[in-house]
């Protein structure tokens, strides 16, 4: 993630709709909310390591620093989504549990629904909306997506999300499992590969295939996560908050905080608290 980056999510004026053909990326992040619907076909994609097929016309919610990529279409397959600042959706008063979620890089994914509008309809009207680029229009599109979000919520209170079937192998699930509860805690290759049932050397080629990254980028991509989402929701010390991610080198994590985001933690929590 570089400093444009930074600059675009946290100026309130960059709402941003968009609706094209998906293409494929390498695993990307960036800062925004992400609310989207694939129409005409299904896609399966990367989410955080994860691979999901997505049915068409359902909403997909998740928060920009889950890593996500375009893996494969069905024919004429057209995302239509928008990106929300995240000043703007910490500022909506949402419920705990939900931006709870969202924070801690779960994956929404809501079945299709009619009434009383598509979702897929919805967006694009938001997207339409806000290519008229006036300030009654957004203000339209904001009340609305803070309304859809929090029918989401409501929708799902009472069960537990379920991610479609993963096309993963188990071996890597298994890593990912082992990973998530444990990545804030000193952690080994040797202990992630035993609780994957597998060699070290094994896990590290599956791992690799299935994220293009190596073992000790990728805990340490989700420390930085951590750290990041901490520093926007928190008002702890950067001392407190590097410890808690994971980290033991005040050093090493001021090194990798800037090559991930281009800024340090003091610079990009004072970005986008403005």
């Amino acid at each position: 993630m570089n400093r444009d980056m930074l600059n675009h999510t946290s100026n309130t004026n960059n709402l941003r709709g968009f609706e094209s053909a998906p293409y494929p990326l390498s695993g990307h992040v960036h800062e925004s909310i992400e609310i989207s619907v694939f129409e005409y076909g299904s896609a399966t994609m990367l989410y955080g390591g994860v691979t999901v097929t997505v049915p068409p016309n359902c909403l997909v919610v998740h928060w920009g620093m889950l890593p996500h990529q375009t893996l494969k279409l069905t024919s004429k397959t057209l995302v239509v989504g928008l990106h929300l600042p995240l000043t703007w959706v910490l500022q909506w008063n949402l419920p705990s549990p939900l931006l709870a979620r969202l924070f801690g890089l779960d994956l929404f994914i809501d079945k299709p629904r009619e009434k009383p509008y598509s979702d897929l309809y919805l967006l694009k009207d938001w997207v339409r909306l806000l290519k008229n680029k006036n300030n009654i229009s957004r203000e339209i599109v904001l009340h609305e997506v803070r309304a859809r979000l929090l029918r989401l919520y409501q929708s799902q209170e009472d069960k537990k999300q379920q991610l479609p079937d993963t096309e993963a192998p188990q071996i890597f699930i298994k890593a990912l499992q082992y990973i998530s509860r444990n990545f804030r805690s000193p952690i080994r290759l040797d202990d992630i590969a035993s609780a994957a049932g597998c060699t070290s050397r094994h896990l590290t080629r599956v791992f690799h295939k299935n994220t293009e990254k190596t073992v000790n980028i990728y805990i340490t991509h989700l420390r930085l996560t951590y750290a990041m989402r901490s520093l926007v929701t928190t008002q702890r010390t950067i001392i407190d908050i590097m410890n808690d991610a994971g980290f033991s080198c005040t050093t090493q994590f001021y090194k990798a905080f800037r090559a991930q985001t281009g800024c340090t933690p003091h610079e990009y929590r004072n970005r986008l608290q403005k």
